[in-house]
């Protein structure tokens, strides 16, 4: 795509899209040749890989945000922090925080993440899998692989971070936190959440 054709008005559209800056927008369709979709792939992938940079910044301020089902009988309480007030007021952050308690409410974890699993739940659990695999005689090494593969995948389920997001399969509700990150320029993590159901 030449740059004469990235029109003010795609830009604006990519922008309420992904809430990326201008001059990443410029560059992703021009890139992308125009194609919007590809240029969104484009967006997401280099914002990203910033989230790294970011992970040690300390997130002060944020919202609570809540979710009520139609029914009345469902309702979710999350925590969103963010590095400044700037940032928690935006109205992609609540829709970020929004989708994040309409996550939490299809979805019902009970874990933030891997670290969150208490020590022996995690034992009892490595332990019956151990039992399950022993009659495979299989090398100790690749016992201790499986096992962690099992693990992970089950506790996974569990874990907030972990899970396939519900607006979007084929992300972790993580990989969405860290595609935010880029987008805000600002470390953003989740603090607590529940769920209460009649």
């Amino acid at each position: 795509m030449e740059k004469s054709q990235v029109t003010a008005q795609l830009m604006k559209e990519l922008r309420e899209k992904t809430g990326a800056g201008i001059s990443d927008i410029k560059k992703a369709l021009e890139e992308a040749k125009g194609d919007t979709a590809r240029a969104v792939e484009i967006i997401e992938r280099k914002l990203g890989g910033s989230a790294d940079k970011r992970a040690g910044r300390e997130t002060t301020v944020g919202i609570v945000e809540s979710y009520i089902h139609s029914n009345n009988r469902l309702g979710v309480l999350v925590e969103l922090f963010s590095e400044t007030d700037f940032v928690a007021r935006n109205p992609l952050f609540k829709e970020l925080a929004h989708d994040i308690a309409l996550h939490i409410a299809a979805m019902r974890p009970i874990y933030l993440s891997y670290d969150a699993v208490q020590r022996d739940q995690w034992e009892a659990q490595k332990e019956r899998f151990l039992e399950e695999i022993k009659i495979l005689n299989k090398p100790a090494d690749i016992i201790e692989q499986i096992i962690d593969g099992k693990l992970k995948a089950y506790f996974g389920a569990y874990c907030l971070l972990e899970q396939p997001f519900v607006k979007d399969q084929d992300k972790t509700v993580g990989k969405i936190l860290n595609e935010s990150i880029g987008r805000f320029g600002e470390n953003i993590n989740i603090g607590r959440f529940v769920r209460l159901e009649m």
